[in-house]
Parts: C-alpha cells; sequence; structure tokens
C-alpha cells in the first residue's frame, strides 16, 4: 500500500532528518491497514522528524566539534596583534617646576607644573603612577595643621585636585587644580599642581597605553558626569622620578634654575655644583677660570638663563657678565603642547 498524501509530507521530513528512520517507516507503512493506524503512524511520523531536526545526529555533532578549533584558530590568525606598548616614564626637575614624560627614551611631553612652597617642599623620589582618579574628590590631609578646618570636597569647580589626579608614594599626587595662576611656582604643599587640560592629557595617554579603558567616548563620559568620580588601575605601574637640580647640562651650555629650596645655601655649594656639572657632562674645558666659576655662583642667574660651558674656560674671551638669556617662557598649556 502507497503511503497516503497526508502521510507522504511528513515522510518526506523524515528522509531529510535521519534516511534510517525514514527506510524504517517505510516498510511499516505497507502493514498499515486501519484509519487508526494510519493516524498513529502520521503522529509517529512528526515526532522522528522533530526529534531528529531538534537534536543533530552524532555525525553532525562530531562534524561541529571537529570544525570549532579551526575556526578558532583562523579568527586569532586574523585578528591584527596587540601593539606592544611603548616604554615610558616621567621625570619632574622641581627646580624647574617642569615635568617630562619620556616615549621610548625620547621626551613627548613637557608640562609647567607648581611645585611645594618652602615650608611644604615637593620630596624627591622615586616612584610609579598605578591609578588615574578623574573627577576625584580631595579629603583634608589628616594632621596636617594648615588643612585643620577644611572639610571634604566633592568633584567640581571648586576642587582643589582639578579634573583628575595621579598619586605616588607618600600622598604625593599629579592632579589639575582649580588654581592655575598657581602653575610654574613654589605655591602647593607637596604635590604638583598642573594645568587641567595638561593633568588630562597626560592622564589619558597614561590610560590609552596602560589599560583596556582607552575609548575615546570615555573623555566625553568623564566630562559630562563631572560630579562622579572613576577609577582607573593601570596594568602596569609607569615610573616617575623626582629630583632636584637647580643646575642642568643641555647641549654644550649651563642651564640655571632657581635654588626655591636653599639646598646649595652659599657661594661654595653652588661654585662646586657648577664645577661637577661641567665635570660630568663630558664637555669640560682643560682648564677653568676658577675666578669667572666663582662669580658665577655668587651671582646665581635668573630662571633658565643659559651659561656656554666654554665661557667659563681659562683665557676665554666670552664675557661671563652677560650670558645668553633665553625669552621669558609664558605659563600656558599651549606652549606645553606635544
Amino acid at each position: 500500500m502507497a503511503p497516503s498524501r497526508k502521510v507522504a509530507p511528513l515522510l518526506n521530513a523524515a528522509a531529510l532528518a535521519n534516511p534510517l528512520h525514514y527506510k524504517m517507516l517505510r516498510g511499516h507503512m505497507r502493514s498499515l491497514r486501519t484509519p487508526h493506524a494510519i493516524a498513529f503512524a502520521v503522529l509517529l511520523t512528526a515526532f522522528i522528524s522533530v526529534s531528529a531536526f531538534a537534536a543533530p545526529n552524532k555525525y553532525h555533532r562530531e562534524r561541529v566539534k571537529a570544525a570549532a578549533p579551526a575556526e578558532e584558530a583562523a579568527a586569532a590568525e586574523a585578528a591584527p596583534p596587540e601593539e606592544q606598548a611603548p616604554e615610558v616614564y616621567i621625570e619632574v626637575n622641581i627646580p624647574a617646576t617642569e615635568l617630562t614624560l619620556f616615549e621610548n627614551g625620547k621626551p613627548l611631553y613637557v608640562k609647567p607644573i607648581a611645585i611645594g612652597q618652602g615650608v611644604y617642599p615637593t620630596p624627591e623620589q622615586e616612584s610609579h603612577i598605578k591609578k588615574i582618579e578623574w573627577n576625584p574628590w580631595w579629603y583634608p590631609p589628616p594632621n596636617a595643621a594648615w588643612a585643620k578646618n577644611d572639610k571634604p570636597t566633592p568633584p567640581g569647580p571648586g576642587n582643589p585636585l582639578g579634573l583628575v589626579k595621579m598619586a605616588l608614594s607618600d600622598a604625593i599626587l599629579f592632579h589639575g587644580t582649580n588654581k592655575e595662576k598657581s602653575v610654574g611656582r613654589p605655591a602647593s604643599h607637596g604635590c604638583m599642581r598642573m594645568f587641567n587640560a595638561d593633568a588630562v592629557e597626560i592622564a589619558w595617554y597614561l590610560q590609552s597605553h596602560f589599560s583596556s579603558k582607552k575609548d575615546e567616548s570615555l573623555r566625553a563620559l568623564y566630562k559630562k558626569n563631572g560630579r562622579t568620580t572613576y577609577v582607573v588601575e593601570l596594568d602596569q605601574p609607569v615610573p616617575v622620578r623626582l629630583a632636584y637640580k637647580p643646575l642642568i647640562v643641555r647641549g654644550d651650555k649651563l642651564v640655571f634654575y632657581p635654588d626655591y629650596y636653599n639646598k646649595l645655601k652659599g657661594t661654595k655649594k653652588k661654585k662646586e655644583a657648577i664645577i661637577a656639572a661641567i665635570g660630568g657632562s663630558g664637555k669640560a674645558p682643560d682648564e677653568l677660570a676658577d675666578k669667572k666659576v666663582e662669580a658665577l655662583a655668587a651671582h646665581w642667574p635668573p630662571r633658565g638663563t643659559e651659561v656656554p660651558i666654554e665661557s667659563l674656560a681659562k683665557g676665554s674671551r666670552a664675557e661671563e657678565s652677560k650670558p645668553e638669556k633665553p625669552a621669558r617662557v609664558k605659563k600656558h598649556p599651549s606652549k606645553y603642547r606635544r
């Protein structure tokens, strides 16, 4: 007996789902004669078809398992390799009131900072930045006489930490400020204030290079929710060195900065510092003119003054009374842009 027209479509479905089930049902159909038996066959055929499609056979499952590793390998091969993080460190010359961020050994950013006042000096140290805090709260330092009447300040325009803070050790921070006119001077209680735009630029550079939170939309989020604090842990700490160098060598010149904390008190110490700086530069002349060096030490040049090393050599015709002096640096963020 041939299958009825009502049963045939279901048999075809079973054939597609599982050829073995189809052969079994086809054989049993020949023995079915009554309407009740035919109805039973219809239900049984539907059950086999649905279950076959819902649960693929063993051969199908094995093919899926075998294909998955190959697809994962192909995806991994096609994915672009992760960009290697650059070697980054930060140096601060306290007397120069200046922060320099180095990338792969070359200065990338140079930013002005405010340093601690003479009674609250910024300490020399080697530390790390491990996290960044956007829209931070300010809490009065415990046991600090100058803050005994102050109260915690939430994020916002009046916050002393500005838009972002980056903590070091000993409660010393890089941070923005609500007193931008103080940047470039010894004005803080030990921390290093920055123009808010500069602090944000440095913080975002570190976050985008040393954390997974590098989507540019986050910057808009932090700005939009200016009353909400966001803390970002860096994947690796960024080294920071705070040094006190009122005298440095740049090229073939000495560059002078104010001795804010009187660490070179007296002409003798200043003279020794000049001789040590020249000797360590590898560009020392055959013989220094002692009187010229002593005169320079006795009248420590103003901030940023550049003096050619050769002008301190014995027999030099250079006029030590007229050292080269650069134009005054304007304390504005655009001056220190990348």
